[in-house]
């Protein structure tokens, strides 16, 4: 057993192998840990990072620009810089954190900074940006509390941040229906497992500690489309109609539970630097 990553309590084996789960806040993780870049199949990324996500990346700026009045932005993982660029055309001043050569590269030639280190490490000036967004990176960073710990200090009080992160609560109990083999006749591929699995507590918690108030945590939107491949035999169609059809159910039961159960495949995650 090892110490959580998050709470530093004390972590026991998870349900699947390989995984480690901690009873107090509830994040599940990898016991060895993958720190290389995801690879897909070609022609995928730029529907992965931009197409589509192009309505989430509205509904975002919309979230923001209804409690703040603009200015600089910091965009975590920022891949081919497609969020950045939406942020630009409504006014923001984007900057963002990419680690991988490739994509940075493809940001920068949009005319925007980016910083090639992880956000705890980039020495970024304190108390800069009036929001900061991430995308489905807490799950993949090395030290998620460290740069949620960065991410306050270089917020200016009063500043937002904004995050997309996959439910553990979902990919988990997926993830044991795939390992028992429900969905190989179909060949769907529904969970998604990182090296941090937060579920909508652990995310609380993760925020809470970095210093941020004012916290709030409600089921996201589904992606367009397929676009990671994993319906399977269903197809595009039907796989599109699946995500729809589940994001209802999901939010069906988060209002029947007076917002405490979280369903969703993703959450958005909402919080204020004081």
């Amino acid at each position: 057993m090892s110490a959580c990553p998050v709470c530093s309590s004390q972590a026991r084996p998870g349900r699947l192998p390989g995984l480690q789960e901690c009873s107090a806040c509830g994040l599940v993780f990898k016991a060895e840990r993958y720190f290389g870049d995801p690879v897909y199949e070609e022609g995928l990324e730029e529907g992965i990072y931009g197409a589509a996500k192009s309505g989430l990346f509205g509904l975002a700026l919309d979230r923001l620009e209804a409690a703040l009045p603009g200015g600089c932005l910091l965009d975590i993982g920022c891949a081919t810089g497609e969020f950045m660029k939406a942020a630009a055309a409504r006014g923001w001043r984007p900057e963002g954190v990419e680690l991988n050569p490739a994509l940075a590269f493809k940001a920068e030639a949009l005319g925007f900074p980016v910083y090639p280190l992880p956000v705890e490490k980039a020495m970024l000036d304190k108390a800069a940006y009036d929001a900061v967004t991430v995308f489905e990176v807490f799950s993949q960073m090395d030290k998620p509390a460290a740069a949620a710990g960065e991410l306050f200090k270089v917020l200016k009080p009063g500043g937002l941040l904004y995050a997309r992160e996959f439910n553990a609560a979902f990919h988990l109990f997926f993830g044991r229906l795939e390992a028992a083999g429900v969905f190989k006749p179909l060949g769907l591929r529904p969970s998604v497992l990182h090296n941090f699995n937060f579920r909508a507590r652990t995310l609380r918690v993760l925020l809470e500690r970095a210093g941020f108030k004012d916290v709030r945590i409600r089921n996201s939107r589904p992606t367009a489309g397929d676009p990671y491949r994993t319906g399977g035999r269903l197809g595009g169609f039907f796989t599109r109609l699946a995500k729809v059809l589940y994001y209802t159910l999901a939010q069906a039961l988060w209002c029947a539970s007076f917002g405490s159960v979280y369903a969703g495949s993703t959450l958005i995650v909402t919080a204020r630097k004081p």
